[in-house]
């Protein structure tokens, strides 16, 4: 019998040939900058709420953008096993960002298409970003300072010498999903996200990520990076159980220093709760604390 290879379906949607008419707006541009920003990939809920007040205007717009060849979608196909509709930027967007940073396409650096197995982790890191960013917006108290996005770590890359449980050394490559900066008074904070999406088991957290953590906020690698040595971890992870198990392995697996880890759950994180709210358990402690529970507090190592 003669076989034929299957063909690979498409990842993208196709555009019709003759796009209704539009003007490149303002705000067109900053949505294509959002875009890139936050890692190459936003939900169409994630640029609603960035940009626009309606979800019929939304819609509508990204449906122009997307005929124009400024921002791509999947396909349907593609559509069917993803929690929302999400978009990237395709050439014509991707060159007109790197336009206003003066760079050619050439040399411009951008997300081509979205990491399909981690979609739901990649929103997640989105929504928790959006979240920081509005709770600092609606806070005169508090400014965000600096955000580091995943996708400058898995390019840079630090790698670190740390202890395993048997005292053997090892090396790994550490990739927060983000690093971010918030300032508060006269005090700064640095923080290290971890999205956890129940995808590892308990032991295996502790192993690749906990020990490691310690490591790196220790490390030279971390202070020629930030110029600091002090920085915190904040794991947020799918549910109650789960949270009080990578707790329990964190504390088991670095003692006092799991200290410097603080978990919570994705419910729980709102722009109105996430940094003046008793929602995080820190290593060690049973209770509920805020994020910056006084400005005189020294954050880390």
């Amino acid at each position: 019998m003669e076989m034929f290879p299957l063909k690979k379906a498409p990842t993208q949607a196709r555009r019709p040939k003759k796009p209704a008419p539009m003007q490149l707006t303002q705000r067109d541009t900053r949505i294509m900058e959002a875009i890139h920003a936050f890692d190459g990939v936003l939900a169409d809920y994630q640029v609603r709420r960035m940009f626009f007040t309606g979800e019929r205007q939304s819609r509508g717009r990204l449906s122009l953008l997307f005929q124009h060849g400024y921002l791509v979608k999947p396909s349907r196909a593609q559509r069917a096993g993803l929690p929302c509709m999400v978009y990237w930027l395709g050439k014509r967007g991707a060159a007109h960002v790197a336009g206003l940073r003066g760079q050619t396409l050439k040399e411009f650096a951008y997300r081509r298409e979205p990491r399909w197995a981690q979609i739901a982790h990649d929103l997640a890191v989105n929504d928790f970003r959006m979240d920081v960013i509005e709770a600092c917006q609606d806070n005169p108290d508090f400014t965000l300072e600096q955000w580091i996005p995943e996708g400058e770590f898995w390019a840079h890359p630090d790698q670190i010498e740390y202890k395993q449980a048997s005292g053997k050394k090892a090396k790994r490559l550490v990739r927060p999903d983000g690093f971010f900066v918030i300032k508060h008074g006269r005090h700064y904070s640095r923080l290290l996200l971890e999205i956890d999406c129940a995808t590892e088991d308990n032991p295996r957290f502790a192993r690749e990520k906990v020990r490691p953590g310690v490591a790196y906020l220790r490390s030279r690698e971390y202070k020629q990076r930030f110029g600091f040595q002090s920085g915190r971890w904040l794991v947020v992870t799918t549910g109650e159980r789960r949270m009080r198990n990578l707790k329990q392995q964190t504390e088991i697996a670095v003692g006092k220093d799991a200290q410097v880890f603080l978990f919570t759950t994705a419910n729980k994180v709102t722009r109105q709760s996430v940094l003046n709210d008793p929602i995080w358990f820190r290593g060690g402690d049973d209770q509920p604390t805020v994020l910056f529970p006084n400005s005189n507090t020294i954050f880390g190592f």
